[in-house]
């Protein structure tokens, strides 16, 4: 038998994970503005850095996106993922 998740309004946890997207975000467009002068061993300690903070959200959102009214929690961090994929091409290929 499946159980039903009642909440009243949004937890904390997830108001913390919302803001962790917004980070996210914001990451990225600072990190693509300055991937030009940033040196190679820089870059590579960034991207890295980056990697880890985009399956840390992928993990999370795969956890906390177990209901189908959460579906909304997928999209911003999958065009995070795919945005830290492309700036990770751009550096090591297009650079």
């Amino acid at each position: 038998m499946a159980s039903s998740v009642n909440r009243n309004g949004s937890d904390k946890l997830q108001k913390v994970f919302l803001y962790l997207i917004l980070l996210n975000l914001l990451l990225l467009t600072v990190v693509s503005i300055n991937i030009n002068t940033l040196r190679f061993s820089h870059g590579v300690i960034v991207l890295i850095m980056m990697f880890i903070y985009n399956y840390f959200l992928v993990h999370l959102c795969y956890i906390r996106a177990a209901r189908s009214q959460d579906a909304y929690l997928i999209y911003p961090v999958v065009i995070g993922a795919l945005s830290s994929f492309f700036l990770v091409v751009y550096f090591f290929f297009l650079h």
